[in-house]
């Protein structure tokens, strides 16, 4: 009797950690397949979960996917325009927990002066005095 109940604890303990594993490799993911239109893929996320997805750039934008029996969705934003260098934020948060996080900050040149040779190397580096 002992050893059934010792048993039935070392399968319920297994079950667990392979169940919280599996857990562990189904993790929410999401990234920007496309600009133009701004879209958005996620995978991982529980099968027919009801997921939001919120876009933070120059504008916040909202949308309500249904994720596949497999965990995946697609959402594309028409009205979301990125520019070269703007950074921006996905969210997307499942009605079951699953949640997933993009952000995107690009590193780009600070605004200077006007390109061209003359700012590079100007023709005459050091004024004369006459």
């Amino acid at each position: 009797m002992m050893k059934k109940a010792a048993l039935c604890s070392a399968v319920a303990a297994l079950v667990l950690v392979a169940s919280t594993a599996v857990a562990a490799a189904q993790t929410a993911r999401v990234l920007v397949s496309a600009t133009t239109p701004f879209t958005v893929r996620g995978s991982g996320f529980r099968a027919h979960e009801h997921v939001t997805v919120t876009v933070f750039a120059t504008v916040r934008r909202t949308k309500a996917v249904v994720a596949g029996a497999r965990g995946g969705f697609k959402a594309a934003f028409s009205a979301v325009k990125i520019g070269a260098c703007e950074g921006y934020v996905v969210r997307a948060k499942g009605n079951r927990g699953s949640i997933a996080i993009l952000k995107v900050m690009p590193e780009c040149a600070p605004p200077g002066p006007s390109s061209g040779p003359d700012v590079l190397f100007p023709r005459d580096p050091i004024p004369k005095h006459r």
